[in-house]
């Protein structure tokens, strides 16, 4: 072989080195940037930068994780955790919790309203029935009273004190 051909196989052997060399540092680099961004995620520090050891899409997608978790836990929380749901969720989830509580509220208010009805129905029918007991007595009262009440010759009533006493009842008592 020639030195020329031996340099050229060397150069050759050399830069496929440096190559591999440059990709594997590389390599480590991302490798420690991806323990660190392990480390930083498995760390429970509350407000952590994670885009300064991150890559952008890992941040993004734990952030959104993370407040996916704690907006879950504020709306499973008995009672529920009202001020967690307007820090952690997102608008779409806040538009939909106001929602049922106008709807909560609107229920409550129409149930109030429905059970004040029947109350009021109640009282009515109540009413009603002891209006038409009183007049139903009363009807009773004067017919026994010109049932009983003597007749003249045509057959009409002839009605004296006595008869006027026994219709209309005492003083107190109420009229027909």
């Amino acid at each position: 072989m020639s030195l020329r051909t031996i340099v050229l196989i060397r150069a050759g052997v050399i830069a496929a080195l440096v190559i591999m060399a440059g990709l594997l540092s590389v390599k480590s680099r991302q490798v420690n940037e991806h323990r660190a961004c392990l480390t930083a995620l498995q760390s429970p520090s509350i407000g952590a930068d994670l885009s300064t050891v991150c890559e952008p899409i890992i941040a993004t997608n734990h952030q959104v994780a993370a407040r996916s978790y704690a907006c879950d836990a504020a709306l499973t929380a008995k009672p529920e955790n009202a001020y967690g749901v307007s820090a952690a969720c997102t608008l779409p989830v806040k538009i939909v919790q106001a929602e049922r509580d106008v709807a909560r509220r609107e229920a409550g208010r129409l149930t109030k309203t429905l059970n004040d009805e029947r109350l009021q129905r109640d009282d009515v029918v109540a009413r009603a029935m002891a209006a038409a007991t009183t007049q139903a007595e009363r009807k009773a009262r004067a017919a026994a009273a010109l049932k009983a009440a003597p007749r003249d010759s045509d057959g009409l009533v002839v009605c004296d004190a006595d008869c006027v006493r026994n219709r209309w009842g005492d003083v107190a008592s109420e009229r027909p």
